[in-house]
């Protein structure tokens, strides 16, 4: 697990060379230095999406990986791709203070302190980055527009959601990128075990589903 870990931090380091500007780029590699430990052990949540050991950087990479997918399905969208990389690679980097290293254990206890009660991913990552570009000399707008990547990504207000509302469309790519990895990833296992026409029920989701009666189902769908 732990070379599988280290393939995909290392994914998450190409990602980053694509950023053009100097001082971004320079940030997020610096980030993952310091953070790497945290983010190859820690669950990217406590029982639902991604709940292993690196489960959290595993997110952070589907999720770059989504929004680059994004991008490229709408060429002709101007949308900064520094941003939504950048944005992407540290969208929940402040879940390293929420969650302890993940124990294979019934009783996993999640929270490292009352921070995540208190003040949420979102606030946390956003803190946590604004304090690395506060090394560098940066347009405080633009500053701004770089922090709002991540404490506005959960698109929503709750107590696992956003700071503000989004305001650009760079963020919102990041939060359909990571909708989308939050709800798939922890069905393969469930919809691979239910049987056709059965109804299963994915983590914390609003309602059960159905998976396909389609008779060419497994044949089609399988690889």
């Amino acid at each position: 697990m732990n070379e599988e870990l280290n393939e995909v931090y290392h994914k998450c380091i190409e990602y980053s060379n694509k950023i053009k500007n100097p001082i971004l780029r320079e940030v997020v590699q610096t980030i993952y230095e310091d953070y790497k430990e945290e983010l190859m052990n820690k669950p990217a949540t406590p029982g639902s999406h991604h709940y292993f050991k690196g489960g959290l950087l595993c997110h952070i990479y589907s999720v770059t990986r989504n929004a680059i997918a994004i991008c490229n399905l709408y060429p002709n969208l101007e949308v900064d791709m520094d941003l939504v990389i950048f944005g992407a690679l540290t969208h929940d980097i402040g879940k390293t203070n929420d969650f302890n290293d993940f124990i294979e254990s019934e009783n996993y206890n999640p929270n490292a302190s009352n921070s995540f009660a208190l003040l949420g991913h979102s606030y946390e990552g956003a803190h946590i980055v604004e304090n690395y570009l506060a090394k560098y000399q940066i347009d405080e707008q633009f500053k701004n527009q770089v922090v709002h990547m991540i404490g506005s990504h959960m698109n929503e207000y709750s107590e696992w959601g956003a700071l503000v509302l989004p305001k650009m469309l760079e963020v919102i790519i990041i939060n359909f990128a990571d909708n989308i990895d939050a709800h798939i990833e922890p069905a393969h296992e469930i919809i691979r075990n239910a049987k056709a026409g059965e109804l299963y029920k994915i983590g914390n989701a609003p309602r059960p589903y159905y998976k396909s009666l389609n008779p060419n189902y497994n044949k089609n769908n399988q690889n």
